[in-house]
């Protein structure tokens, strides 16, 4: 019966229908019930770390190693707590445990390696991954860790290959493919990291960390699916819910974008990110007083965040404090001078204020700067033609219905033929 129920539950781990939460309470049973049983242990451990759960992943991995006393492969399961925390004495003091065991075991140097890329030091790691793939050149985590390091350091050509080698050595592991995902995405290449994204969940269908840069890349209910698999599969990810609340606001969801984001804040009340995202949630939705209450504090925490500061400009806006907004539009667009949503939402409330002039100081500062953003050409047109100055509207919309953005293409198509 014990050996059923241990089968039974490494089955579930390995399960690509089951998420590693789900499979927890099997996983703890297992372990329980085979207390001496290495892989029933660091079976728990691993789900436990995928989902977050650090101290129990921590304990029962420690346990793991001490029923294969100096077995260099289980004091480094045991590290992969320190890894992942992102701790740098932790990390070296288990590095030490291998060392005492086999100081010239490879694994002692990959250890030391990822302990310095949680300490930020990656020229240290290639020194000790230098060393350990003399040993052993074709070590699938020596090759992972080397791809890392590449990736933190920037290095696009050296990481690819890290991670290639890496996947040819080990072709049923999602890591090299999360890897390179997250190296695209850095990069700017965006079809290129998703390509790989999805690879990696084929591989690995319940992998938080691959729900979690998948869901950050797509969009609509794609991302919300990915995201929502990523917050459930590691409970209480802060900045998972707040990327998961960024999506639902993005496709309307106000009231449930609105709880994820309170949740984010709840589980880490210093996530600056979470705060913005739910002052713009509120706005959205109309709850305007804790919305401007929960943007001021959000600015005054993270003074150069854009989205927030025109977020609140919007607030301000519906609330009849106008010149304090168009203050705000302002200051956005200064802080991020790539994005012309500031002033042009500057545009439309001067236009709402029957104040032209102002409108066009504000449309002619984006279009210098983006002379393709169809929304402030549409806004430039229908300037030109509440002045009557026809020739000058009609060719502002024709550049509209070219340009890059989203614009009320039926609105411009009756104005145009509308003009004399």
């Amino acid at each position: 019966m014990i050996r059923l129920t241990l089968a039974l539950s490494l089955a579930l781990v390995a399960s690509p229908a089951l998420a590693q939460e789900s499979a927890l309470p099997a996983l703890r049973e297992a372990a329980r019930a085979n207390a001496r049983d290495y892989d029933a242990q660091v079976a728990l451990g691993r789900a436990l770390l995928d989902a977050g759960r650090y101290r129990e992943a921590s304990a029962t991995l420690r346990r793991a190693a001490r029923l294969r006393r100096n077995d260099p492969a289980a004091l480094y399961e045991a590290a992969r707590v320190a890894f992942a925390q992102g701790e740098y004495r932790q990390a070296r003091a288990q590095c030490r445990a291998i060392e005492r065991a086999d100081r010239e075991s490879p694994i002692a140097h990959i250890c030391m390696a990822r302990a310095f890329l949680a300490w930020n030091r990656s020229s240290r790691a290639f020194e000790e991954l230098e060393t350990a793939l003399q040993a052993s050149p074709n070590d699938f985590e020596a090759l992972l860790a080397l791809g890392e390091a590449h990736r933190l350091r920037g290095s696009i050509r050296e990481a690819e290959e890290a991670y290639g080698r890496a996947a040819r050595a080990n072709a049923q592991s999602a890591e090299p493919h999360l890897g390179l995902g997250q190296l695209y995405a850095a990069a700017h290449g965006e079809e290129q990291a998703i390509t790989h994204l999805r690879r990696a969940h084929a591989l690995a269908p319940n992998d938080p960390d691959v729900d979690f840069e998948l869901g950050r890349l797509l969009s609509g209910e794609e991302a919300i699916t990915h995201l929502r698999e990523a917050t459930q599969n590691r409970p209480g990810w802060a900045i998972a819910e707040t990327a998961l609340g960024d999506a639902l606001e993005a496709a309307g969801n106000h009231d449930e974008a609105i709880r994820v984001y309170r949740e984010a804040i709840g589980h880490d009340s210093r996530l600056a990110s979470a705060r913005a995202g739910l002052g713009r949630a509120l706005a959205a939705a109309g709850q305007l007083e804790e919305a401007e209450e929960t943007l001021r504090d959000a600015i005054d925490e993270v003074p150069n965040d854009a989205e927030s500061v025109v977020a609140l400009a919007s607030v301000l806006a519906r609330t009849d404090r106008a010149e304090e907004a168009y203050e705000r539009y302002r200051h956005a667009a200064d802080l991020d001078p790539r994005d012309p949503t500031p002033l042009v939402e500057a545009a439309r409330l001067a236009l709402a204020q029957e104040r032209p002039v102002l409108a066009v100081g504000f449309l002619q500062r984006v279009i210098g700067q983006h002379p393709n953003h169809a929304p402030a050409l549409q806004l430039m047109g229908d300037v030109m033609r509440a002045r009557r100055q026809g020739s000058q509207a009609r060719s502002f919309y024709q550049r509209a219905l070219q340009g890059e953005g989203t614009i009320d293409r039926n609105a411009i198509q009756q104005a145009l033929r509308a003009l004399p």
